[in-house]
């Protein structure tokens, strides 16, 4: 007999695709879902669990975030250099110790992690708020143009009974 193939794969690949939220890759199988990533979201994130993870990120000064979490330890890296962000990342997907041991980590207060928290829940909420301004803007010019229609329409109805067919 065969052996199975695992359908869960050990580490989940998501991409910045243009939208808010990474989505998972499957490499083996990438299909459609294998878009560039869009250039407001460029990063690549690598889960193994939900508390075991890698994150890379362009940033727009041309530098690159990489931020690990284990647990409830996270860890963050600020460099330019392409190629030790690609040797990191793989190191971290073959369980080679170099990433960790190697590579100058700075450990995230968390009370940093809870004001970067804090910013990106008020942006998202911020976010919907402008967005209810554009639909109370449509509703505004949707209710000026009943107006509009409602002055030119005769509502005159106590004249009605005043004429005789």
């Amino acid at each position: 007999m065969g052996a199975q193939r695992d359908d869960q794969p050990e580490v989940v690949v998501h991409v910045g695709d243009g939208s808010e939220e990474p989505h998972p890759v499957d490499p083996a199988r990438p299909g459609v879902s294998a878009t560039d990533p869009g250039p407001e979201h460029p990063f690549l994130l690598l889960t193994r669990s939900p508390a075991d993870s890698i994150q890379a990120r362009f940033l727009h000064d041309g530098t690159y975030e990489l931020e690990h979490t284990t647990g409830a330890e996270r860890r963050q890296l600020f460099t330019t250099d392409a190629l030790l962000v690609r040797d990191i990342v793989w190191s971290w997907i073959q369980r080679d110790s170099w990433w960790s041991d190697t590579v100058a980590w700075v450990a995230i207060d968390p009370a940093i992690a809870e004001l970067h928290a804090l910013h990106t829940e008020l942006s998202d909420m911020l976010d919907g708020i402008s967005r209810m301004d554009s639909v109370a803007d449509e509703l505004d010019r949707a209710l000026a143009r009943a107006d509009e229609l409602l002055d030119d329409f005769d509502l005159d109805f106590e004249g009605s009974d005043d004429r005789a067919p």
